[in-house]
């Protein structure tokens, strides 16, 4: 069989190719055939074997395919890199499953010549700007995002906040990022998740002074978090302290009658110093019912909606 070579076209990486966890969409890859002499090998059949290698001197590749792919009147193909059958020799179990924000790849293109394939190119995979950015993605590990769909549609890359344990080695860029904060796991090679059901969040105080309750802030569990002014330290609810005067009106309580009657709750206590010569005499507890004015519930929070929170890895 003739030697053939290839002239790279394009090499047009999706986007979300290079995110921790893949879309398994996969990248195009065109190229042009052309003979020894330099002419074209048009309408023809070729067999292709690619292999992604985790760096130029990786002596193992994370993934390898088989192409069989067909050239048009120039000598042009085109083939979709992770649609390929994956051959023996792979790393990874799927296409999907390779993490290419770890290493920048590189990617060796083989034609089959006979029974045995003959390299024509290795190089490290090109990206467009925006794929560029994607690559850095784990600079973001450790972010938390509002999610607007429920826990079963988590997108990948990225976990539910439920305070479960994950393994360190797993998920290293997390562990890396946040670290015991919000729980230590087993405490050697498990750490904890943010638990953020039914939470919300509020920024670390710091040196800011704006809360000035920071210092007295606990575990978000008993599961060896952080406390105090740190993130993933948890602070019950509360009501600031509200201190005055009361004045009872004829609104709320008639006063003047006796016993005192209205809208109040009271309560006989008892004759103060033994008698009962005038109404002062007597002393009553006023009791009041918010839920009268005001709509109440179980914890103090403003209006809100139900999101999933999720955290990046």
């Amino acid at each position: 069989m003739k030697k053939l070579f290839l002239s790279l076209v394009a090499v047009i990486m999706a986007a979300t190719a290079t995110i921790a966890q893949n879309s398994g969409l996969g990248f195009n890859y065109q190229a042009v055939v052309r003979k020894v002499d330099g002419t074209l090998l048009a309408n023809s059949d070729v067999n292709l074997r690619v292999s992604l290698y985790p760096g130029q001197s990786a002596a193992s590749p994370t993934w390898v395919e088989i192409h069989n792919a067909h050239t048009d009147y120039s000598g042009c193909f085109g083939i979709t890199v992770g649609k390929g059958t994956r051959e023996s020799g792979s790393v990874a179990a799927k296409y999907a499953d390779i993490n290419f924000s770890a290493v920048y790849y590189w990617m060796k293109i083989e034609i089959q010549e006979g029974s045995t394939y003959r390299e024509v190119s290795f190089a490290q995979l090109p990206s467009s700007p925006y794929s560029e950015v994607a690559h850095n993605a784990t600079s973001f590990a450790g972010m938390i995002a509002p999610f607007a769909g429920p826990a079963d549609k988590v997108p990948a890359g990225w976990l539910l906040c439920d305070g479960r344990e994950v393994s360190r080695s797993e998920y290293v860029n997390l562990y890396n990022a946040i670290g015991v904060a919000w729980g230590e796991g087993n405490g050697s090679s498990t750490f904890n998740i943010p638990d953020l059901r039914g939470m919300f969040l509020r920024g670390v105080s710091g040196e800011s002074g704006n809360d000035e309750d920071a210092d007295s802030r606990t575990m978000l569990a008993n599961n060896g978090g952080n406390t105090g002014n740190h993130v993933g330290s948890y602070q019950g609810d509360a009501i600031r302290n509200i201190t005055g005067t009361l004045r009872i009106g004829d609104t709320i309580c008639d006063t003047n009658s006796y016993p005192p009657s209205g809208f109040c709750d009271i309560q006989y206590v008892g004759v103060m110093g033994g008698r009962a010569k005038s109404p002062d005499a007597y002393a009553y507890i006023y009791s009041f019912d918010a839920s009268r004015i005001v709509p109440v519930g179980n914890d103090n929070r403003p209006k809100n909606v139900y999101v999933t929170y999720i955290i990046k890895y």
